[in-house]
């Protein structure tokens, strides 16, 4: 069986945040891709992409990369909605799937729904009030957590609130290649019920929590997660 991988990083970050899990496994064996996303490490795409897009330009890259040869996907976060993505609708040469706390199970929630939808609104009544319009949408962004559109320019604002808006749990139960599902026990971002409702409700799921770990596993404990992927690899 071939032991190829493809690393899926989370929003925000670029792909030497993964070079030291990437180490990790090739000191295992593994044969590492690490693509450089449109919009982190390379210039953000021209029209306003969702979780599909980036799946199908991962795909396209895994399989020049692989060929023929069937590949395992890792994703962390935002990387791990693409993950899903891919291992639901994409998964003809894909042999099993990684996902360490996967974005769009639990935060795309109602109010997430609701503040994405209803900001341009808001920000149409609120033109005449400048100051006013951007406090507000600061409190919103509060509310929902997302730090991570404060710090996102240009055409990568409106791709984050089209992927953050993703309701990605109806693909769970299309995942019929086997996963792996690694969470950090006290991940606030992505809280740990949804690596538990992965598990539920995915095919051949295996969960594997991490004490004491956040939402930056996967940048923190490199060696662990390719220890705890070699071991569920090994079960194949």
């Amino acid at each position: 069986m071939d032991k190829n991988i493809v690393l899926l990083h989370g929003w925000g970050a670029e792909t030497r945040k993964l070079e030291p899990l990437k180490k990790e496994l090739e000191r295992l064996g593994w044969k590492v891709s690490l693509p450089k996303l449109a919009g982190f490490d390379n210039p953000p795409p021209k029209e306003v992409w969702g979780v599909r897009e980036y799946s199908d330009y991962v795909y396209e890259q895994a399989s020049n990369e692989f060929g023929k040869n069937k590949f395992f996907v890792f994703g962390h976060s935002f990387g791990g909605g693409v993950a899903i993505k891919l291992a639901a609708d994409r998964s003809k040469n894909i042999k099993g799937v990684v996902l360490c706390a996967a974005r769009g199970i639990f935060r795309s929630n109602v109010l997430k729904r609701l503040v994405f939808t209803s900001l341009a609104k808001t920000g149409k009544l609120l033109l005449l009030f400048p100051g006013a319009a951007d406090s507000f949408r600061k409190l919103l962004y509060k509310a929902a957590r997302e730090h991570d559109y404060e710090k996102t320019q240009g055409i990568m604002k409106d791709i984050f609130k089209k992927v953050v808006s993703e309701d990605l749990k109806p693909y769970i139960r299309k995942i019929k290649i086997p996963s792996l599902i690694l969470w950090g026990t006290q991940d606030r971002m992505t809280p740990i019920r949804g690596g538990r409702y992965i598990e539920k409700w995915a095919r051949q799921a295996k969960l594997v929590t991490f004490k004491n770990e956040g939402h930056r596993l996967p940048y923190e404990r490199p060696a662990g997660i390719a220890d705890e992927i070699e071991k569920w690899y090994q079960e194949f």
